[in-house]
Parts: C-alpha cells; sequence; structure tokens
C-alpha cells in the first residue's frame, strides 16, 4: 500500500491561498444573496409584485451594441431564473468545498496549517 507523502511548503501555501481565495468568494456570493432577499422583500413591500418583477429586469438587463446604437436586450423570466440557479448552484459549491476539506485528514506536522 502506497504511503501518503508529506505536503511541500508550496503546496502548503497553495492550499492557504486557495481556502483564501475560496473564503473571499464564498463571502461575496453570500453577500449578494443576502443583498438580493433584501432588495426582493423591500420591492414587495413598498410596490408589490410588478416593482419586483421591474427591479429584475432593471439589475437583468444589459446594453448590446448593434450597428449605430446601443439597444437594452429583451428581459425573459427563463434566462433571469437560469442566471440565479448557477449563482445558487456557485454559492453551494463553493461552501460544500469548503466543508469536504475540513473533513479531510491533515499531517500533524503542518507548520503551515491555518486553522
Amino acid at each position: 500500500m502506497a504511503q501518503i507523502q508529506p505536503m511541500t511548503k508550496q503546496m502548503k501555501m497553495f492550499k492557504i491561498i486557495f481556502q483564501f481565495l475560496r473564503r473571499c468568494l464564498l463571502g461575496l456570493f453570500i453577500a449578494y444573496w443576502v443583498l438580493f432577499v433584501f432588495y426582493t422583500a423591500e420591492k414587495f413591500l413598498t410596490g408589490g409584485s410588478s416593482a419586483v418583477v421591474g427591479w429584475y429586469e432593471h439589475i437583468d438587463s444589459s446594453l448590446v451594441h448593434r450597428g449605430d446604437g446601443w439597444f437594452l436586450t429583451k428581459w425573459s423570466w427563463g434566462k433571469f431564473l437560469a442566471g440565479q440557479f448557477a449563482t445558487l448552484a456557485i454559492t453551494l459549491a463553493l461552501y460544500f468545498a469548503g466543508r469536504q476539506s475540513k473533513r479531510m485528514p491533515r499531517n500533524q506536522d503542518d507548520s503551515l496549517s491555518p486553522d
């Protein structure tokens, strides 16, 4: 049976940097979801469902250059929901990747361990 080789200093530093980047990205995505839920609730309470849809159209609209001018792309529920589900999938993947890395066994001699 092959033994697991101890990590080199470069690999330890890469692991620390990767964990830091993952945590920063996860923090940004969580902040996005908190603001998204807050503004959705605020728009619903102040203007009803039509205000919520108007806000969704606002945050999801984009300008494209065609010929001589700039035009707004047509908004659709399908594209909006697909983007939200993709954002949710990335957020959950970052969260569960962090939980999985905490379960992995560590060497007792990790001098650069972040935890």
